[in-house]
């Protein structure tokens, strides 16, 4: 049977780590250009992945670079906003990059060649709308779609770049510094992880590793997790700080490797917050919906074609573990080797 399909191509990391990170795009419509962009004010490097629908065999054609793209001459894309260093708007043209991806047998798309993305390196401002265009130059149609990068926000707790993690209560709070917005963030969602990262040599070696346990430590909506005390507008995730020892002592690699001998020092714990805008929270909660509708419900904000331009950023905060904390560790796994100095 033939259909439409669209090749998306995901940029590295771009979702957070709860949502599906495949957007997977279908219609019957006849040829569809394709939008994919999370837009990051704190990146280097923004990129745009922008393809094209294709009528055949999806088994055979997905696997086809030129069926999936278009050429050089083929559209025009331009990207609208305020850059950091200017205060008035600008139109600019994108220019497009080119990256080798190694063939992976096993891969649902074209691997092993050169594939183009669009990209700009003018650094994007917090809080600020942008809006991509995309010209199609056989038909003269104009596709577009538009978002609101993540304004700002700076942690309020830890306040101290020491913790520790005997207790039973504690939180994370960050405050958003956008007076315009009453201090409320244009994220729709919020992740929070705390990350156990620890300096590892193994008997015989004389390479240090570095490695990390990931814990979660809660997630909401930007309403659930906004609160106000005292006027002060913030926002909060709680979590219980001596379930690390549990998160530590049920962790696979450290049980299935500690050999006798084994040396691991302890790295500055991080915190980092994870957002996401409006539009990729709604693509989450509709590709995720418990409906008993068969087919997968299609969202998207680009006019004129498919696919999501959105907005992400995450913000960590390195602290070090105190001492009562780093003796617990030692003395409970000692089979584990951890050796309890803070100066490494």
């Amino acid at each position: 049977m033939k259909k439409i399909f669209f090749a998306i191509f995901v940029v590295a990391a771009l979702i957070m780590s709860s949502c599906s990170n495949k957007v997977n795009l279908y219609s019957d419509e006849g040829d569809t250009t394709i939008v994919y962009a999370m837009l990051d004010p704190g990146a280097d490097t923004n990129f745009f992945k922008i393809t094209h629908s294709f009528i055949g065999n999806a088994n055979v054609l997905a696997y086809d670079y030129d069926a999936n793209n278009y050429k050089y001459d083929e559209i025009e894309v331009t990207f609208t906003g305020v850059f950091e260093g200017s205060p008035a708007s600008q139109t600019i043209p994108l220019d497009t990059i080119s990256i080798w991806i190694p063939y992976d047998p096993d891969a649902t798309f074209y691997n092993n060649c050169w594939q183009r993305y669009y990209y700009t390196t003018k650094k994007l401002v917090e809080g600020n709308e942008y809006t991509l265009n995309v010209v199609r130059k056989a038909d003269d149609v104009n596709i577009s779609a538009s978002t609101t990068t993540i304004n700002g926000f700076t942690f309020k707790k830890p306040v101290v770049n020491t913790v520790g993690f005997t207790g039973q209560s504690a939180s994370v709070e960050w405050r958003v510094r956008d007076a315009s917005t009453m201090y409320h963030s244009t994220a729709s969602y919020f992740e929070v992880y705390g990350f156990f990262n620890y300096s590892e040599l193994m008997p015989g070696s004389q390479d240090t590793v570095k490695r990390s346990i990931k814990w979660t430590l809660g997630e909401g909506t930007e309403s659930n997790l906004f609160t106000t005390s005292n006027n002060d507008m913030y926002y909060a995730i709680n979590y219980t700080p001596n379930a690390l020892f549990t998160l530590i002592g049920n962790d696979n690699y450290l049980i299935n490797n500690s050999p006798v001998g084994v040396q691991r020092w302890f790295d500055e714990f991080e915190f980092r917050i994870f957002a996401i805008g409006e539009d990729l929270y709604n693509y989450h909660l509709i590709t995720n919906s418990s409906s008993a509708i068969q087919d997968v419900p299609n969202y998207t904000n680009v006019t004129n074609g498919n696919g999501i331009m959105s907005s992400r950023v995450s913000k960590s905060k390195f602290v070090t573990i105190m001492e009562n904390s780093r003796i617990k560790i030692c003395e409970d796994f000692e089979q584990f080797g951890f050796i309890n100095n803070p100066n490494r």
